[in-house]
């Protein structure tokens, strides 16, 4: 099976219903390659989209030699609304493993009453996600404590047998409709206190994303500081 599907798939969603347009960034960023501690050569090609209401949609399309191949999809709001900014990875491991690796998150930038009631289908979803059969991941290393305090309820993370690959594809495709019925009854936030809460907490983020989770560390380690800050300025932070 082609195991960038997710990535596909979705670019075909997103251009057809909310009319996602390519836009710039470096072209050392679109493609690296680094050794890993398995021994297997990752390599990663990414490109860059915005729509109306969304600053960014970022779609890494990721293989670690003959182990796994997958794809990361990153969506972050435009400032003035209140949309969950969104990470999702589906990566799909072979041989030995045969299972897929399943991150999604959805999180939002104010937590109040409003955010607890609108995320309530995320939830019912994640739900009917977790009724799958699969396993916790191990060997993977803890997020800072920022992160780790303003981290979504809308959060999973687990290994599934590649036997629910179909089911795993119609919850993601589920999981992105759910955030698309969002998008639609998006309006600006007027109310400048909350603006204020939003502009913190993108602030605020990006610092601790960059400075303190594991991924950037090992990011930096293999590229160093100046390519991953231009990256993540790029097509990661909100």
């Amino acid at each position: 099976m082609n195991k960038h599907i997710v990535a596909d798939m979705l670019t075909e969603k997103f251009s057809k219903e909310i009319g996602m347009v390519e836009k710039q960034f470096p072209a050392d960023l679109k493609v690296l390659d680094a050794d890993t501690p398995f021994g297997a050569k990752l390599h990663t090609e990414a490109s860059l989209y915005h729509a109306d209401k969304i600053k960014k949609i970022s779609f890494l399309r990721n293989t670690m030699g003959e182990m796994s191949a997958g794809s990361v999809i990153m969506i972050v709001p435009e400032d003035t609304y209140d949309l969950p900014f969104i990470v999702a990875d589906v990566t799909f491991w072979s041989g030995e493993q045969n299972k897929i690796f399943t991150e999604f998150d959805a999180n939002p930038l104010v937590k109040d009453a409003d955010s607890v009631h609108k995320y309530d289908e995320f939830l019912k979803w994640q739900d009917e996600l977790g009724k799958l059969s699969s396993e916790p991941v191990t060997g993977i290393p803890e997020p800072g404590e920022y992160i780790k305090s303003v981290m979504s309820t809308v959060h999973y993370l687990r290994f599934i047998p590649a036997e629910f690959t179909d089911e795993v594809l119609k919850l993601t495709d589920r999981f992105f409709d759910i955030f698309l019925e969002m998008y639609a009854a998006a309006e600006p936030v007027q109310d400048s206190q909350k603006r204020i809460k939003m502009d913190a907490f993108r602030a605020e983020y990006n610092s601790h994303i960059l400075n303190e989770d594991p991924s950037a560390m090992a990011f930096e380690g293999t590229f160093g500081r100046e390519k991953v800050q231009r990256f993540y300025d790029h097509l990661v932070n909100l």
